[in-house]
Formats: structure tokens, sequence, C-alpha cells
């Protein structure tokens, strides 16, 4: 007698999970940075996000990031990160779609 087994052909989920980063206490003073993964519309957000911290921290410096891999949207890797996180206060990063 024949015998048929049926697979599942969908992956098993893995599942990855980071804790956030701790929420810093004040701006004032701070230095922020914007990521931006070149995504339509992400910048003008970013823009409005500046002036927004801007009024309300006004001592508060901004850094303009973008990924380092890609062509039409940026990916930001490990080291991006990294880099930034060592430069940075906080950061606040769009991915518009």
């Amino acid at each position: 007698m024949a015998r048929l087994e049926i697979l599942n052909p969908v992956a098993k989920t893995v599942e990855f999970s980071v804790k956030p980063a701790p929420r810093p206490r004040d701006l004032a003073g701070a230095t922020i940075g914007l990521y931006w993964n070149m995504k339509a519309g992400g910048d003008h957000a970013l823009d409005r996000t500046e002036a927004l911290l801007r009024a309300r921290f006004p001592n508060t410096r901004f850094k303009r990031y973008t990924g380092s891999v890609g062509f039409i949207m940026r990916h930001c890797t490990a080291e991006d990160a990294d880099r930034i996180a060592s430069e940075v206060s906080a950061v606040v990063g769009t991915t518009a779609d």
C-alpha cells in the first residue's frame, strides 16, 4: 500500500524581541538623531518632529541619518545603529509607506 505524507509548506515563525531602550528623562540640551530610510514623506515627518521638539526644548541639537545599505530605500545596519547610538541621546525614525 502506498503512503502519502503531507507537509506544511509554511515556515515556523522565529520570534525575536529586543527590550526597548530606556526613555531619557529630559531632552533639554540633548542631541536627537533623526533617521530617515528615504521612503517618501518620511523627511517631512522628521522636519515637523524637529520643529516641535526644538520649540519645546530650545537647547536640543539634531543630527540627520540615513542607512548605509540600499539605493532607493536605505537600511540601517547594526554598525549604523551602533554609530548612531554612540552619537545621540535618542532617535526618532520614520519608515513612511
